[in-house]
């Protein structure tokens, strides 16, 4: 035992010593984690421990770019529906801010890619070449409309009543050969049909319809051709409150009359805006801007007869004109393809940029070789493909009017028994509401109101 003692004295100073810097580790690792006050009652109460600082969403630049992708597609379907309006205006904004040229180089550029965008589409995901695929029959029961009086006299025989009404009224309307421009037809394409149109049918073809893709690289690109009978109808070329003579002080009623409402059947576009390129227009008993030669020209006479061709050359003025519409060059004459389509400049627009090269929607007018009327539009066209489509369509002379996806619509008009009109677009995909040709235009415009040549009655029911 007295071995042993000696060596436990000599260990324990080491053991204390080690014990105490053990618990002055521990102490200096305390005062680092916590702060405490040196009183009576932190000594009594245990040290609380701090809650974890909050975590903050870091703002990166990938997630506000996430964020404006949403809004932007939230926006852009509330606003879907307004698009057209929309591009109207903004169009009208950047030609008083950048200018005309500048306008029109951007709508180059917006064009090329559109344009892509719906090759790439189609290749992708495949699409609708028939413009009336949605269109069904419709069948109306609506009164008939007055005609023109041939009255019979008391006192002859009238057993020749019927032969006379045969002899008066017109044969029925024959509907122009017409010729595909494709190796792959898609079905219905060329062939001409009174389906969906307002007061036609099979028996009794007022109008008739039919489409033409005239593009291999774009066949989606299909051009809707309206047939009507000018026999048994009126043209009426007529001004907008704005254009085309808005700038010259010269303003158009900008509506259709409510008595020809009663006997409407179509209303279209007009052409371009009177300050771009100047093209002359007479109607209304008013010249909103004169009458220029070498320019593709619509007449219409007193008497409902319909011309065209290039004024100064196939059409001068005449005194039974009541309107004459101009709008760039003729895309057909003599059933054949201008050579002009190709033109670029000003041929077919008022700015130096090539606009016949636009592939965007465009519409036309026509006459075929027997004088009956076509209405032409559709989308994804250049000026020479919309003129191929309507030469292959059976026009003997064609025109182009406005461009351009805001601007360019067909209306058709179907009377409802209770004297409504029930109003409905030509071709489903064409942008703008069917009714806007019954409210105030701002731009010149045209309709067709049925205007039937012969009708019989007796003297008991004349007035």
């Amino acid at each position: 035992m007295t071995n042993i003692r000696p060596m436990l004295r000599r260990i324990a100073p080491f053991r204390r010593a080690e014990a105490t810097g053990s618990a002055a580790a521990d102490a200096a690792e305390t005062s680092d984690s916590f702060t405490a006050l040196d009183t009576p009652q932190a000594r009594a109460e245990p040290a609380a421990i701090a809650p974890p600082a909050p975590r903050h969403r870091r703002v990166t630049l990938r997630r506000v770019l996430l964020g404006l992708l949403l809004l932007s597609l939230a926006t852009g379907g509330i606003l879907y529906p307004m698009r057209s309006k929309f591009t109207a205006q903004g169009a009208d904004l950047s030609r008083r801010v950048i200018g005309d040229e500048n306008t029109a180089r951007g709508e180059s550029w917006y064009f090329r890619v559109q344009d892509r965008v719906e090759k790439t589409k189609y290749r992708i995901l495949g699409g609708e070449t028939d413009p009336f695929a949605d269109k069904g029959v419709r069948v109306d029961i609506v009164p008939k409309p007055e005609g023109i009086t041939v009255v019979h006299w008391v006192g002859k025989d009238s057993a020749g009543l019927p032969a006379m009404a045969d002899l008066l009224r017109p044969p029925p309307m024959r509907p122009p050969e017409t010729r595909l421009l494709r190796d792959d037809p898609a079905s219905g394409e060329g062939v001409w049909t009174t389906s969906g149109l307002p007061r036609s049918s099979p028996n009794d073809m007022l109008m008739a319809k039919t489409f033409i893709r005239p593009d291999k690289s774009r066949p989606y690109a299909s051009v809707g051709v309206l047939l009507i009978d000018s026999r048994r109808v009126r043209l009426t070329v007529s001004g907008g409150t704005m254009d085309p003579g808005g700038d010259r002080g010269v303003k158009g009623p900008g509506t259709i009359p409510q008595d020809a409402q009663k006997r409407l059947l179509v209303a279209w576009n007009g052409g371009f805006k009177g300050s771009h390129g100047g093209f002359g227009m007479v109607a209304d008993g008013k010249t909103y801007r004169s009458l220029r030669d070498g320019l593709a020209s619509l007449a219409v006479t007193r008497d409902g007869q319909i011309f065209m061709g290039e004024w100064g050359r196939t059409l001068t003025w005449r005194d039974e004109f009541v309107a004459v519409r101009q709008n760039a060059v003729l895309l057909v004459e003599a059933g054949e393809v201008s050579k002009r389509t190709a033109e670029g400049n000003d041929t077919w627009g008022y700015v130096n940029v090539n606009s016949a090269e636009f592939i965007t929607w465009r519409s036309a007018v026509g006459v075929t070789k027997d004088g009956n009327l076509l209405v032409a539009a559709g989308p994804s066209l250049s000026a020479a493909t919309l003129a191929q489509a309507l030469a292959a369509a059976g026009a003997w002379t064609a025109m182009q009017l406005d461009i351009n996806n805001p601007y360019v619509l067909t209306s058709l008009f179907f009377p409802q028994p209770d004297g409504s009109l029930r109003a409905e677009r030509f071709i489903d995909a064409m942008p703008g509401s069917a009714s806007r040709f019954l409210s105030t235009q701002e731009r010149d415009f045209m309709y067709v109101t049925l205007e039937e040549r012969v009708s019989l009655q007796t003297p008991g029911s004349y007035r």
